[in-house]
């Protein structure tokens, strides 16, 4: 099972790990913020992520947009221009939310240091 300690860049490694540490201690939020943050970090050190596109029923989408919207948002506007910013429309967060942001950041993630 893939886990934070099998990304190898340490600052991206480091803010995963607070994620799913925070997300142990139920504090979802927290966790989520920290997901967020990752990702964001992730975004800055890939440059080249936030030009790639996905399918999605049948049309090709900024890849970006895959990021789960359930209340930690990505603002498509920010996207269009370049500069992701993911936008908090509420303060609390379950742990399950949690989990699928964490989930998505470290696929997201391992899949890019896979391909090198």
């Amino acid at each position: 099972m893939p886990k934070a300690a099998d990304i190898q860049e340490s600052r991206l490694r480091e803010k995963l790990e607070a994620a799913f540490a925070a997300m142990r201690a139920g504090r979802g939020a927290e966790s989520v913020r920290a997901s967020a943050d990752a990702y964001l970090a992730f975004l800055e050190l890939n440059p080249e992520a936030r030009a790639e596109t996905t399918t999605m029923r049948g049309r090709a989408i900024p890849r970006l947009m895959r990021w789960p919207a359930l209340g930690a948002n990505l603002k498509p506007g920010s996207v269009a221009a370049g500069r992701p910013e993911i936008e908090f429309l509420r303060e609390r967060f379950s742990v399950s939310e949690a989990m699928t942001y964490y989930q998505f950041v470290l696929d997201e993630i391992l899949e890019r240091q896979a391909r090198g």
